[in-house]
């Protein structure tokens, strides 16, 4: 029996229940000055049913009747996949992961596409958790999956850079990134000192307003570094998982708002970057670096190295008795040093790997982002005017 019928029966169940202990229907919806009392089962009652006297007039209820109406309510709230249901979970998860990617490259629809495939990824599990396909709230295996998947692709999408040639490739955009980051700096500092933000947000999300001012920071960082510097402050501070949620969907708000606009006020002028030979030899190397296959041995390597960095990290927060919440950035620090001491030859060969499996897993942990569902919804009334502020600014 397929499980739309196993519900319907349920429903229909429910219905009986009820049409056959109509009676409490109007003394439920009654004020609290009607006088009335319940009395639990005694010598001369049946074991599973209590009497309820009002005016005058006594009901006998049956206890077996009212389990029965509560097992039909928590089936019919539960969801499709049970949040104990490990393989289920991950199952939709990679699934929507994936089902993202395609969506917002190849196929013909401007929504998915201008929101990219790490905004739809959030988006679809926001959708199917709220539809109850998946548990609202989360689950233990959306958790873990979040954990791996955040502490891989850190040190992975780091190690996929080439920083000793990124002031070649940037060119002028370096200096144009260093002055956008210090204005952004100094309007975040502005924001919580002369304006009224800092109040908000600490009136904001309860718990005394921690997450406010959490999320603030990470949105801060994010604005610098985008959306893993986002998720490391996040895992840095402890912020909730329904903050962390609602954070981004209002920072998404003002992403559809901010970007047009850039773009509008960018249309029609030039490039700032001129080609020259250096920049020749840079973008040959790069194809060659690019051409590479992925093998087993790659991945095999990159996969190493990025665990023995997770690794490495934790274990020295747990040495020094440190939060392990610090070891993303200690693993982003770990990685830099990689990249600046290790011979090219040897990681060349393994970038567009680290590239490929990194952003994968940042795909796959979007898709976890979105597993609260509407249970951000209390989350998203009280942070929503407090980082509108913060954000204009």
């Amino acid at each position: 029996m397929s499980l739309q019928k196993i519900r319907l029966f349920l429903v229909t169940c429910l219905i009986c229940i009820l049409q056959s202990n109509a009676f409490v229907t109007p003394l439920l919806s009654t004020s609290k000055t009607i006088p009335h009392k319940v009395q639990t089962s005694n010598q001369n009652t049946c074991p599973n049913t209590s009497i309820l006297q009002h005016h005058g007039k006594i009901h006998t209820i049956s206890n077996h009747h009212s389990k029965q109406k509560r097992v039909v309510m928590m089936i019919l709230r539960s969801s499709l996949i049970s949040p104990i249901d490990t393989w289920g979970n991950a199952a939709f998860l990679t699934l929507t992961a994936t089902l993202s990617q395609s969506l917002s490259t190849t196929a013909n629809i401007p929504i998915f596409r201008l929101l990219g495939a790490p905004v739809s990824a959030m988006a679809l599990t926001f959708l199917l958790a709220s539809l109850r396909i998946l548990p609202p709230g989360g689950s233990i295996a959306s958790s873990q999956i979040q954990s791996l998947s955040l502490h891989l692709a850190t040190p992975l999408l780091l190690l996929s850079a080439d920083l000793k040639d990124c002031q070649q490739r940037t060119g002028p955009l370096l200096s144009s990134f260093c002055y956008a980051s210090l204005a952004t700096l100094l309007a975040c500092v502005v924001a919580l000192t002369l304006l009224p933000c800092k109040t908000l947000l600490s009136a904001s999300m309860g718990g005394g307003g921690g997450d406010g001012m959490k999320i603030a920071a990470a949105l801060m960082a994010k604005n610098v570094g985008g959306g893993v510097n986002y998720i490391a402050v996040c895992n840095s501070l402890q912020a909730s998982p329904n903050a962390v949620a609602a954070g981004l969907c209002v920072d998404n708000i003002f992403a559809l708002i901010y970007f047009p606009i850039v773009s509008a006020l960018a249309s029609g002028k030039p490039d700032l970057a001129t080609v020259t030979e250096d920049d020749d030899d840079v973008q040959e190397e790069t194809k060659d670096v690019t051409k590479g296959e992925i093998t087993i041995q790659s991945l095999s390597t990159i996969l190493s190295i990025s665990t023995a960095i997770t690794f490495i990290s934790h274990t020295l927060l747990n040495l020094f008795k440190r939060s392990t919440s610090h070891a993303l950035s200690l693993s982003t620090l770990l990685s830099i040093l990689v990249l600046l001491l290790a011979p090219s030859k040897m990681l060349k060969p393994l970038q567009p790997t680290a590239e490929v499996v990194g952003t994968t897993l940042l795909y796959l942990f979007f898709a976890t982002a979105g597993a609260p569902g509407f249970s951000i919804a209390s989350s998203m009334k009280e942070c929503f005017l407090p980082l509108s502020f913060f954000l204009i600014v």
